[in-house]
This record gives structure tokens, C-alpha cells and sequence, in this order.
């Protein structure tokens, strides 16, 4: 994943401006980039596909949305089908429930060959914490339904959120662990959280348990703040660990290792259940269709079979009667 993201050669585009969401606390949600979102039409899309083929020759493409919304991915992929065009796509999106395991065919059918979404602190009370409108049994069902769709998946990893405990990050990790062994995230990256002067948590720090210690000063650009983090913890210990565990978890190795013999200090025990993630993956997902849903077939004629079926009319009579007929 990391390879295609640096070495492909991709045309850019958007499929929607701003952010459907537009509710992580720790996000720029406060500025027009973000909260004002603005969907282009599918075909519209596909037509800028076409005529990026024609210019470049190059028939790869990264739609680099804040977050590319699942239905308008559904249309794009269905316009895509529609022309016989061939592309490879790929795009950031939210690990949405709406991504279930039809859709993720269908989107790779079009075309898409990864997906890249936060995951950020991988722990249920700060994900409702950071409003991220996912949790983690989530996540793994839908990084399952991409990567059984054939489909690569790149987590974006946080640590350091406002009031989070040394245990949360250490569960955080175990919750990692078990993502890449049961093998439905193939990379990620961990990101030490940063302050900025746009997002909920830097406009309202007091609610989040931080102190500014000066507001930013500049341009857009230059809006990272400093801020004291009540809780007192050294978040920067964990840096180093984080990384080198996850390089080794994304080549499929170290699975067995305790977690404490990647520190070299001590740590808590982990509290999330060594099977929290396989039991979450067998638990079966409510699949409910919606009345206005298409069918959509990509395979060649499908076959058909017909049959008539008598009914006598003495067995009709005794149906009709709700009457059970006797057997000697």
C-alpha cells in the first residue's frame, strides 16, 4: 500500500468537496474546506475520468476526498460499469457501515484497488470522545467486507487524544494487533495528535481536559497550537514502540509477542479480550434491503430455470379447508 501511495502514477480528483460528516472533534471542521460539502454528479465524474485518460495516458486515479461518500462511490462505480471504461481508483473514506460486502464487490469490479480511513485511537470510548460515529467491532466488519472484496486497507492510527490513559494506548495497540492478524488491514500509520486552531478541540480545549499554551499565530499553514495535557502523560514514549510494532504487524510477523517485550519500560496488562476482534468478525451482520435497491449482475447470462407445479383438486378442496389428510 505504502509503495502504490508514493511509487503510482495517479490523476487526482474529488468526487466531493468538504466532508460529509464534518463532526471529528479533532478535524478543521469549523473551516469551508471541510464543513461546506458539495457532491459532484457521477457521470460528471466519469466524464473528467475520460478526458484525463485522453490528456495523460494514464488510466490510475486518486479521488483525494476528506471522505468519499459510499452512496456516490456506489454511482461512480455503476457509471464506470455502464462505459466499460478501465481504471484503477482509489480513495480515503469512513469505515462506514453502508460499505457491506456487495457493495465492496461491486466496487471492485469498477475498478477500486484501496480504500485508506481513520481508524484513529482504536478504542470505543475515545472514538465517541473524537465523534467519530464508528467503533472498532465496526471497523473490523467493514475492513473485512473490503479485503475478502479483494480490496487493500490502509488504517490512519492516532495516539496522544486529549485525556487518553496509558491504557487505553496500550489496548489500542492490542486492538491493532488483532486487526492485522486476522488480516483485514494490510497498512497503516500512527499519528501523534496535533492541536489546531480550527478544530473543536482547539476552540473549545476545556472540554476536552488540554490547556492552550499560546494561541497560533500566522496563516492557515502555520495553526498548529501548543497545549498542556492535564492527564500529564509523556505520549512521545509510545512513538517509537507504536511505529516499530506496526512495521512488523504489516509484514505479517510478531503476532505472538506479549505486548510489554516491545517496551522498555513497564506497561499495564491489556484489558481487550485476545479474541475481541475474531469474535466480532463472526457475529452476523443484519442485512436488511431497501425497497428502491438494484440488482446489479457482473457476471455473464445467468441461467434460468422454469417449473409448474399441480395441485389436485381434492388437495386443493382440503387446503383450502386447512384440513390435514389422513394417513393410515
Amino acid at each position: 500500500m505504502h509503495r502504490m501511495w508514493s511509487d503510482g502514477r495517479w490523476n487526482e480528483l474529488t468526487m466531493a468537496h468538504g466532508c460529509y460528516w464534518g463532526k471529528c472533534t479533532f478535524c478543521d471542521i469549523s473551516l469551508d474546506y471541510i464543513k461546506v460539502y458539495e457532491p459532484v454528479d457521477a457521470k460528471l465524474i466519469v466524464d473528467r475520468m475520460e478526458e484525463l485518460i485522453l490528456k495523460t495516458r494514464q488510466n490510475g486515479f486518486h479521488f483525494v476526498d476528506e471522505a468519499a461518500p459510499p452512496a456516490l462511490m456506489r454511482e461512480v462505480a455503476l457509471e464506470v460499469l455502464r462505459r466499460q471504461i478501465s481504471v484503477s481508483w482509489w480513495t480515503n473514506i469512513r469505515f462506514e457501515k453502508s460499505f457491506t460486502g456487495d457493495l465492496c464487490i461491486l466496487l471492485k469490479a469498477s475498478g477500486c484497488i484501496a480504500v485508506s480511513g481513520g481508524l484513529e485511537v482504536a478504542f470505543d470510548r475515545l472514538l465517541k470522545l473524537i465523534d467519530k460515529g464508528v467503533s472498532a467491532e465496526q471497523v473490523a466488519h467493514v475492513t473485512r467486507n473490503f479485503t475478502e472484496a479483494g480490496i487493500l486497507v490502509h488504517a490512519y492510527l492516532m495516539y496522544g487524544y486529549p485525556t487518553q490513559t496509558v491504557q487505553e494506548t496500550v489496548d489500542s495497540l492490542e486492538m491493532v494487533r488483532q486487526l492485522f492478524e486476522a488480516g483485514v488491514l494490510q497498512s497503516g500509520f500512527w499519528h501523534q495528535f496535533a492541536m489546531t486552531a480550527h478544530s473543536p478541540v482547539g476552540i473549545y480545549p476545556e472540554k476536552f481536559g488540554v490547556v492552550k499554551e499560546a494561541e497560533a499565530i500566522g496563516t492557515f499553514a502555520n495553526n498548529d497550537i501548543n497545549y498542556i495535557d492535564k492527564t500529564g502523560i509523556d505520549h512521545d514514549k509510545f512513538s517509537f514502540v507504536l511505529k516499530k510494532s506496526l512495521y512488523n504487524f504489516m509484514h505479517g510477523i510478531c503476532f505472538e509477542y506479549k505486548l510489554q517485550d516491545w517496551f522498555d519500560f513497564k506497561i499495564p496488562k491489556v484489558t481487550v479480550p485476545s479474541d475481541y476482534i475474531e469474535k466480532a468478525l463472526r457475529k452476523e451482520t443484519k442485512f436488511a434491503i431497501n425497497p428502491t435497491a438494484k440488482v446489479v449482475w457482473l457476471g455473464g447470462k445467468p441461467d434460468t430455470e422454469s417449473f409448474t407445479k399441480h395441485i389436485s383438486y381434492a388437495d386443493n378442496i382440503l387446503k383450502k379447508r386447512k384440513v390435514t389428510p389422513y394417513k393410515n
